[in-house]
């Protein structure tokens, strides 16, 4: 993950969507990056993908990365030249880890204005929308549910606050700091 972070700092946008769907085209249309951590730098991944050139993101449960929890997430990010998965640590088996899927998964995602194009990948298959509508917290419990800790579910509702705030921020079409400058600047007038 490091390389691709230190790449993605260095070009624009075009260019690194550009060679990712290079590298794609020339290794079977399979990439997978990984990251050990339960809160890795998605991000700096996500955010230097241009979004009319990405067709949609799944998440789906993995049960070979940590023996010690039900399951782990992971994504699978559609391009033109073929399927990058992104494979961590994501778990959510107490608030701490919740936080870390929040934070590191889901804000990204809506920052990017990706919640639409975002999908959850059963294990037996079948998909659905991330998000239907602004039922932000159906979409947590089906995050956690995918997760295998349903029960892990923020009760005060800052989650909600945190993905409403990281949606309007997205739809404002920034990018990069700005997008997180001007989420936090809602999130914080939000919880005053």
């Amino acid at each position: 993950m490091s390389n691709i972070k230190s790449l993605a700092e260095k070009v624009s946008d075009d260019f690194f969507t550009a060679q990712l769907n290079r590298m794609l085209h020339e290794h079977g249309g399979r990439l997978t990056i990984t990251s050990d951590t339960t809160s890795p730098s998605f991000w700096s991944l996500i955010d230097k993908i241009v979004n009319e050139q990405l067709g949609f993101v799944e998440l789906y449960a993995r049960y070979d990365v940590n023996d010690s929890v039900e399951a782990t997430l992971a994504c699978d990010i559609v391009l033109l030249n073929g399927v990058i998965s992104f494979k961590s640590n994501w778990c959510v088996y107490n608030d701490i880890r919740a936080d870390d899927i929040v934070f590191t998964l889901l804000i990204p995602l809506h920052l990017k204005a990706l919640q639409n194009k975002t999908y959850i990948r059963w294990d037996d298959g079948t998909t659905e929308p991330l998000l239907r509508k602004t039922d932000y917290q159906t979409e947590l419990g089906k995050v956690f549910q995918l997760a295998k800790y349903p029960s892990v579910i923020d009760s005060g509702g800052s989650y909600i606050i945190d993905l409403e705030c990281a949606t309007d921020a997205g739809l404002r079409g920034h990018s990069s700091d700005q997008a997180w400058e001007v989420y936090q600047e809602l999130r914080d007038n939000r919880k005053s």
